[in-house]
């Protein structure tokens, strides 16, 4: 591609490129860099791509901040390379978010969930759908890969551009905090962002909870989103519901307990799933579902509101809920002869709060906790994880989850310093921990297994080690 076209809508500050230069293509790595390839080089924790300039023994261009000292090195610079990598990857895969309606779930909790619910109400309708997030990558149903929960720029696009050669209509794709921090989304605008809810995650990265916030929050404006569709039963949610009206941000409100356009009564809950009816912009929509927990029915919410929003009628959406399925992971339920277990991904103080929660309204004796917090994370959550589990649990098994490079011994000893029942132990191999708190199980007990949900691996000193919570119960859970 001639880099004039590469370049649409970048800002260009200096370059010594003639415009009619061919690119082959992009790549981050200077160890991938082939002839006529343009070079992004991008400012990393550890490493500076601009240090790598000199390494490059074939003819390229470099995209930089940073004008190369070296004045037979080509290179085009800009401000904001990040932005840069994604406007370019954008052109490259010919713009493809252009021609579909691109809906985005940002929040700390319920994202998966409610991208998966959203995808499988389109669906029913017959809309044919692509699907980007956690627990992997869909086109018309098929997965096509797993990679982060919001790919970098050149495989984002590259996913679209194989949606919309599929016929796509909608995409739906979670945005994390890291996502937008590092502007992979760069001029995709979404025809409808959901914020789901604003609770404490990656502080490690962002610091503060005031500045991880602020970053998915700085998501919800005009250059970025058409429409906001919001939970304000978050406080963060009605922050930024005053905020949208304050500058003309198009948006719908959601929750159970607050003043909402959409919202739901009559919630009954039993071990059978949800029932409520739920009012959509006064269409009233009778819902039933396998889906358990409260925080389910804000998940159904949310994908009700979009879904309606695109157009999908009240009629087609209450038999549509009734197709909607847990995604693997989230409060995936099991029974044995003794009582129920469940595996959740939840790894946030509030989303152990919302999974131990609902554990508590099924319980019919004991709750027993397996769960861990990860190394090189938010070290703050570990006491307030262990104070969540003891409100809720009468007995907590603490062990290893991603310990990471971190002594996985140190990560539990936080984790008790916020755990205040008597009846904890700690057993550092997982494999262990589940099969010691399977034997445990009394008649009428739950066991929750925490942290992990679908993921099929440890990640211990920079290796990813094969393990699955699901493999650990169907192996000693004697499920029936």
């Amino acid at each position: 591609m001639e880099i004039k076209k590469l370049l649409n809508n970048v800002c260009v500050l200096k370059t010594n490129v003639d415009e009619n230069y061919d690119i082959a293509d992009i790549k981050i790595n200077s160890n991938d860099v082939k002839e006529n390839d343009i070079f992004v080089c991008m400012e990393g924790v550890n490493d500076d791509g601009n240090d790598y300039i000199g390494t490059i023994n074939v003819p390229f261009v470099a995209l930089t901040e940073k004008q190369p000292a070296d004045p037979s090195v080509r290179f085009v610079l800009v401000d904001d390379v990040r932005r840069a990598y994604a406007v370019i990857c954008q052109n490259r895969f010919l713009n493809p978010a252009n021609d579909m309606k691109i809906i985005a779930v940002v929040g700390t909790n319920g994202k998966t969930s409610t991208a998966h619910y959203l995808t499988s109400m389109l669906s029913f309708a017959g809309i044919k759908c692509g699907l980007i997030g956690t627990e992997g990558h869909y086109i018309d149903g098929e997965r096509v890969g797993q990679s982060l929960t919001t790919p970098d720029p050149y495989e984002l696009n590259e996913l679209m551009f194989k949606m919309r050669a599929k016929g796509c209509e909608v995409v739906v794709s979670e945005v994390s905090a890291h996502a937008i921090y590092l502007e992979k989304t760069g001029d995709i605008k979404a025809d409808i962002a959901i914020l789901t809810n604003i609770t404490q995650d990656h502080l490690d990265f962002f610091k503060n909870f005031d500045n991880y916030c602020g970053v998915k929050m700085s998501y919800f404006t005009k250059e970025h989103v058409k429409k906001a569709i919001i939970n304000v039963d978050d406080k963060s949610g009605r922050l930024l519901l005053e905020r949208a009206e304050l500058t003309g941000l198009p948006a719908i409100s959601y929750g159970l307990y607050n003043p909402a356009d959409c919202f739901a009564v009559n919630v009954r809950e039993d071990t059978d799933g949800v029932q409520f009816v739920a009012n959509v912009n006064d269409d009233i929509i009778d819902c039933k579902s396998k889906l358990m927990g409260e925080f389910n029915v804000y998940n159904l919410l949310a994908a009700l509101a979009t879904a309606h929003e695109l157009g999908i009628d009240g009629q087609t959406l209450s038999h549509a809920v009734k197709k909607v399925r847990s995604v693997k992971g989230r409060f995936s339920v099991m029974r044995n002869d003794k009582g129920t277990i469940i595996i959740d991904f939840a790894h946030t103080p509030d989303g152990l709060k919302q999974l131990l929660s609902t554990a508590r309204t099924i319980t019919k004796s004991r709750l027993i906790t397996v769960f861990g917090c990860g190394g090189e994370r938010d070290v703050q959550k570990r006491k307030r994880m262990g104070e969540v589990a003891s409100y809720y649990s009468d007995c907590i098994v603490l062990t290893s989850d991603n310990p990471r490079s971190e002594n996985p011994n140190d990560i539990i000893r936080d984790i008790e310093s916020g755990v205040s029942i008597k009846d904890v132990k700690s057993i550092v191999n997982r494999y262990e921990a589940v099969r010691f708190a399977l034997a445990e199980m009394e008649e009428g007990d739950t066991l929750v297994i925490a942290g992990k949900g679908n993921e099929s691996y440890l990640e211990v000193r920079g290796k990813k080690l094969p393990y699955s919570d699901f493999d650990v119960v169907e192996r000693y859970g004697q499920l029936r």
